[in-house]
């Protein structure tokens, strides 16, 4: 049985996900390259998203979004973390690398053991991977 399904999903859910938590510390920091950095992450996890998202509905299937519950509580406690913290700027940088670091490991997780029939869902999900990546070697200067 083919696994495209599940990884659109998944890709679908870390995408959101990273929208999200991107959201949650955007205007946390008055560094302005931290905040161009994280507009231009927020760009490519939209679009990651969107094509995720496109997939699933080509294929007549939906994509649950994280629960209001879930989005509010990830809202307060990043905020709450920056906001408390003496280095607003190096505490944004961990908890965007330990985001896409939890990121990576569902990506490779499901690279190693889904198996995608479809090139296009198999490239979507190296786009992540990739992605969060190079964000997390972007964010690893303002630690």
């Amino acid at each position: 049985m083919p696994d495209d399904i599940p990884i659109l999903r998944s890709v679908r859910k870390s995408t959101q996900m990273g929208c999200h938590g991107i959201r949650a510390v955007l205007d946390e920091s008055p560094n302005r390259e931290i905040r161009t950095a994280l507009r231009r992450q927020l760009a490519e996890y939209e679009e990651l998203f969107c094509e995720a998202d496109r997939l699933l509905h080509e294929r007549g299937e939906k994509g649950r979004d994280i629960s209001a519950v879930a989005r509010l509580g990830s809202l307060t406690v990043s905020r709450m973390r920056v906001r408390t913290s003496p280095e607003p700027e190096a505490k944004i940088a961990e908890l965007m690398v330990q985001g896409n670091t939890r990121g990576m490991l569902k990506s490779l997780h499901n690279l190693r053991t889904l198996d995608a029939v479809d090139p296009k869902i198999s490239s979507l999900s190296t786009r992540l991977l990739q992605t969060e990546q190079a964000n997390i070697d972007e964010m690893m200067r303002f630690l």
